[in-house]
C-alpha cells in the first residue's frame, strides 16, 4: 500500500513540474513574440532612418551645396538691406526704419 502512495505522490509531483514547465514555456514564447515584434518595428524604423539619410547625403552633394547656396543669396541681401535700416516688406520697402524699431512684416520675409 506505501508503494502505491508513494507512486501517486511521485505521479503528483511530475504532474506539477509538467505544468510548471509548460507554464515555463509558454511565458517564454510569448517573451520571444515580443522580441519579433520589437525587432521587426525596428528593422522597419532603421530602413525608414536609412532612407532619410540617403536624402540628406544627396541634398548634400556639392550640386546641391551651390544651388541652396544661390537661393540664399537674395535673402542675404535682403537680410543686408533691413540690417542698414531699411524696410524689405512690400508695404514700407525701401523707408528708412527708426532706431531700434522692428517690422513684423519684413521679419515674415526674412525669417521664413
Amino acid at each position: 500500500m506505501t508503494d502505491r502512495m508513494s507512486f501517486f505522490d511521485n505521479l503528483s509531483e511530475l504532474e506539477e513540474r509538467l505544468v510548471a514547465t509548460l507554464t515555463h514555456a509558454s511565458d517564454i514564447k510569448s517573451d520571444y513574440q515580443k522580441i519579433l515584434t520589437e525587432n521587426t518595428s525596428l528593422r522597419i524604423e532603421n530602413a525608414r532612418l536609412r532612407d532619410r539619410l540617403a536624402e540628406l547625403s544627396e541634398l548634400e552633394t556639392p550640386e546641391n551645396k551651390q544651388k541652396q547656396a544661390d537661393k540664399k543669396v537674395p535673402m542675404s541681401n535682403l537680410q543686408e538691406i533691413y540690417d542698414d535700416g531699411f524696410h524689405v516688406c512690400r508695404e514700407y520697402y525701401g523707408k528708412h526704419l527708426e532706431s531700434g524699431e522692428g517690422c513684423l512684416y519684413c521679419g515674415e520675409i526674412l525669417y521664413r
